[in-house]
């Protein structure tokens, strides 16, 4: 049998269907990877997910193996072989199994090999190798029990698909309940380099995949040994039932266990709050994420200094200072100006004491506007979260801003004249309609900049607290 299941291993290794979901994993992975800032403790994720993908192919493989014998004419010929069908099965599976496995860590090693080429330091969580291995295994077996109990061609091309459809259904947390008993799971946003994820799922998370894996194992043995003389015996099979069945429940007990999110509310375990009870500390307006002594890796000058976690590196402290610099020489020496930017663990921006601190999942991202303009947000006083100023009343505040990012070359006019409202808002505008503050900031940009900073000096804390009209505004008409 283990002569079969390598000769097995080899002809799958080299199936097309395989292959083929191995590429289509490769194309969803790349531009996400290439977009943000290379670390090995978050490209791991981005591995980690393809095994939708991947599963997606071992499903097609598994079908089409599960209908070969039937396809071929050789259906009748192994059922005269000495051999027990169960047997055969059994090898074939393992074959599976091997060859799914081994393609997807293909996939997550050449990820995280790009990702080191690129600079990515930190390191890379092995249980996400684990599970989603494990994630392909379970979408190989389904695939091969779908092909054997349907004999169809077409159920067995649409096999991935529906797997593919059904995962993603059930790893929606908007759609599903129970999202945590997908075989793959979606973690955007819960992982923290320097603290891990957010909650952690995935040592119940393996123990359900493997208990699946059991269960869905045994289904075709099950088929291939119906009807026939030869059967295994009972005791090794009900130990992996029952294996199988222990395993899915205990797993999925403390994976539904799981409070929705865990928020790191300071440094130590004892201030890690689930969700629910960390919105009353995060509502109050003076609550920051206290110095915890984390974010080492600092880049910058005596003006701004801009700090990260160590497994972004000094890399990206420097191209987040590069980013924000050009901002900040505008406001130099104004009360209230930001000088640091901090990376912290938390979805919830704060501005406090001179201090800017910004999610490491947004700093990660890349996106040079939006740093600019979170600056811009805190220098001008203004919370990270827009609250509408009402009707159509133009908040000055959003004028400057918006002048801040052309006067600094962060955007061209013709970049804001362009982008949406949403687009707008997205660079921390506070009112509703935030293209109204367009022409007052256009204004303005066509004045020196040392101009302007000269003529908002004298009026900075008016414009802070949102009470300066924007007629003030330098260059603007009474």
């Amino acid at each position: 049998m283990t002569a079969l299941a390598r000769i097995e291993a080899r002809h799958l290794a080299r199936s097309p269907l395989l292959w083929l979901g191995l590429a289509l994993a490769a194309a969803s992975v790349a531009p996400s990877l290439w977009s943000s800032w290379p670390v090995l403790a978050g490209d791991d994720l981005l591995a980690y997910q393809s095994s939708l993908l991947v599963g997606t192919g071992a499903a097609w493989a598994g079908a089409w193996l599960g209908l070969r014998d039937r396809a071929s004419g050789a259906a009748d010929l192994l059922a005269v072989t000495p051999t027990a069908p169960w047997r055969l099965w059994w090898a074939r599976l393992a074959a599976l199994a091997a060859a799914g496995a081994a393609g997807f860590a293909l996939l997550f090693a050449a990820i995280l090999a790009v990702s080191a080429a690129r600079g990515g330091r930190g390191t890379a969580d092995l249980r996400l190798l684990a599970d989603g291995a494990l994630a392909v295994v379970l979408g190989g077996l389904v695939g091969v029990a779908v092909g054997r109990s349907s004999g169809s061609r077409l159920v067995a091309v649409l096999a991935g698909v529906l797997w593919y459809l059904l995962c993603m259904f059930a790893a929606d947390s908007g759609m599903s309940p129970a999202y945590r008993l997908s075989p793959a799971l979606m973690l955007e946003g819960s992982r923290s380099v320097e603290f891990g994820f957010l909650p952690d799922p995935f040592w119940p998370h393996l123990a359900y995949l493997l208990g699946l894996g059991l269960l869905a194992g045994l289904l075709p043995l099950g088929l291939a040994a119906r009807g026939s003389g030869q059967r295994p015996a009972h005791a090794p099979v009900l130990a992996a039932v029952v294996a199988g069945l222990v395993l899915v429940a205990s797993g999925s007990a403390r994976l539904v266990a799981l409070p929705e999110a865990v928020v790191p509310l300071g440094p130590d375990r004892a201030d890690w709050k689930p969700g629910a009870e960390a919105e009353a500390v995060l509502s109050d307006p003076l609550f920051a994420y206290p110095e915890d002594g984390r974010a080492i890796s600092c880049a910058g000058d005596t003006a701004l200094t801009v700090c990260v976690y160590p497994a972004y590196g000094t890399g990206l402290a420097r191209r987040v200072h590069a980013a924000v610099r050009p901002v900040a020489g505008l406001l130099a020496g104004l009360p209230g100006i930001p000088t640091r930017v901090r990376t912290v663990p938390l979805n919830a921006g704060s501005c406090r004491g001179g201090e800017l601190q910004l999610w490491e999942q947004f700093v990660r991202a890349l996106e040079r506007r939006e740093y600019a303009g979170a600056y811009l947000t805190c220098a001008l006083g203004q919370d990270d979260q827009p609250e509408a100023t009402g009707g159509s009343t133009v908040d000055a505040r959003d004028a400057v801003r918006f002048w801040g990012l052309l006067a600094s070359g962060t955007l061209t006019s013709q970049d804001l004249q362009r982008a949406s409202e949403q687009d707008l808002w997205q660079l921390q505008a506070a009112g509703e309609r935030p293209s109204a503050a367009l022409a007052p900031a256009l204004t303005m940009a066509e004045l020196p900049p040392g101009q302007v900073r000269a003529a908002l000096a004298p009026v900075w804390e008016r414009l802070r607290a949102g009470t300066l009209p924007v007629s003030e505004l330098p260059g603007q008409r009474p």
